[in-house]
């Protein structure tokens, strides 16, 4: 892509890696072009992390401020009808080949002048984010093998009109992308049963479970015919009595005494999940 600004930018163009366009399932009438940039490394993390962090999003800000008058973007909104508003998103991963589970967002989260350029939101995402979503989708995918699974698409306040609105699909809302939380759905074609699964990156503990369940209740909204929580540290064998008591205080006790609990890093202790 042409870079509209090389004065400023010191560049003749700027690199997309992937650009990808949806209609917004949280948002009604707001189309999404996520603009991605991704940087690789073999070795590990920088001990600190902000230099290297800030030039990688300089960068992905750079592309964003000349994407938003580009060809580029009116190509790729052009076949897409219905739509009020459009929001540029811009996605950095930063992934490193070294098996460390570093929360570099938290590092990174206090580096100052990531306002110089005009961009609109861009999100982070590192090693520890991007496991957490591969390893929740390989458990749905080993636990659920027969049944659809798609991501979860809550009521948000903005998704209200019943001609377009949907509870599910395959597109991960890009406001989700490093959250703490990811919703599924499964459905069984045999008999049209549906679970929701809730796996938290946070590791298990009473309060968190409470506060999951209570989640599961309030988005549930009787579309589910069950429900499956999953932590990173879950153990049967040690968390067992946190589980009842955690379910003992909901009044709704059926629907707190329906939901599951499990690991989705799976070994052999698993096997003895609730």
């Amino acid at each position: 892509m042409a870079c509209l600004k090389s004065e400023r930018h010191q560049s003749k163009t700027h690199g997309i890696d992937r650009l990808f366009t949806y209609i917004s399932p949280l948002e009604d009438g707001v189309l999404n072009n996520l603009v991605t940039s991704v940087k690789f490394t073999s070795n590990e993390y920088p001990s600190n992390p902000s230099s290297t962090f800030k030039g990688h999003f300089f960068d992905l800000a750079k592309t964003l401020e000349c994407f938003k008058n580009s060809e580029v973007r009116r190509d790729a909104i052009k076949n897409f009808g219905g739509v009020d508003s459009c929001a540029n998103i811009g996605v950095l991963f930063w992934l490193s080949n070294s098996p460390q589970d570093r929360d570099i967002l938290t590092e990174v989260s206090r580096c100052k002048g990531l306002d110089d350029f005009a961009y609109e939101t861009i999100y982070v995402v590192d090693n520890k984010r991007i496991s957490f979503i591969y390893d929740s989708i390989l458990w749905l995918q080993s636990h659920f093998p027969t049944q659809e699974i798609e991501f979860f698409y809550p009521s948000t306040g903005k998704n209200i009109n019943p001609l377009i609105k949907r509870s599910s699909g395959s597109i991960l809302p890009i406001e989700y992308i490093n959250s703490s939380v990811l919703l599924f759905k499964t459905v069984d074609s045999n008999n049209d049963s549906k679970t929701l699964i809730i796996s938290s990156i946070e590791n298990f503990s009473g309060s968190n479970l409470k506060r999951l369940i209570g989640l599961a209740q309030e988005i549930s909204q009787d579309l589910n015919n069950s429900t499956v929580i999953l932590f990173p540290d879950y153990d049967h064998l040690n968390h067992a009595n946190e589980i009842n008591q955690a379910k003992s205080i909901f009044t709704n006790q059926s629907f707190a005494n329906s939901v599951k609990v499990a690991s989705f890093r799976d070994d052999f202790r698993s096997m003895a999940n609730e």
